[in-house]
């Protein structure tokens, strides 16, 4: 109940956590989009394809 009440009573804490829910939403699914391509699937077309050029990198090294 103490926490339940806590975060009831807030007022500037909850519009801190909404900014902070924002800015992770951006960091995790708008920069994701933007930044991080699935290369895989662009360059391969099954996932045995896929599987097979991921073995060769890692093995390759």
């Amino acid at each position: 109940m103490f926490y339940i009440d806590g975060f009831r009573s807030m007022t500037v804490g909850r519009k801190l956590w909404i900014l902070i829910l924002v800015k992770l939403f951006i960091l995790f699914f708008i920069f994701k989009l933007l930044f991080f391509p699935d290369i895989l699937s662009r360059d391969y077309s099954t996932d045995a394809e896929r599987a097979e050029a991921v073995r060769e990198s890692l093995l390759g090294r």
